[in-house]
């Protein structure tokens, strides 16, 4: 049995990570130059925000929504990442580092029902105020 494990808007939930009070409101993160959307959370989603939407055309709905607008922190985004798949490390040593917010774990001989929520659980565990999303699917 091969996990795939997935963070939904990592950026969005890494931010929220250490601004809690981020949770539910709409966020988006620009990238390094501020000039287009590379993270959206599920309520800037609702709203039809794209990825890649320039920031500029996205003035109207900010002020309208009150979207909480974030610049890319990568060295951060990275150091989150890096906690979490050391963590998914305890559940195996056999992770494959599939991208920042992505592993494939081989879980074979397991149930995977019971760890793939026993992974979620301890994930969201990386900060004590962890707002991570994790999806797990097989």
């Amino acid at each position: 049995m091969i996990a795939l494990i997935d963070a939904n808007n990592f950026y969005v939930s890494c931010e929220r990570v250490f601004n809690p009070k981020l949770e539910g409101k709409p966020v988006v993160v620009l990238s390094n130059n501020d000039s287009c959307v590379v993270a959206r959370s599920n309520e800037v989603k609702a709203l039809g925000v794209k990825m890649g939407t320039p920031a500029f055309e996205l003035r109207p709905l900010i002020q309208e929504h009150h979207i909480e607008v974030f610049s890319s922190n990568y060295a951060l985004y990275g150091d989150i990442s890096r906690r979490v798949m050391e963590t998914l490390g305890m559940f195996t040593p056999d992770i494959e580092v599939y991208f920042i917010d992505e592993a494939f774990l081989d879980l074979s001989g397991r149930g995977y029902q019971a760890i793939s929520q026993e992974i979620r659980r301890t994930v969201k565990k990386v900060d004590r105020h962890s707002s991570l999303d994790w999806g797990c699917g097989h």
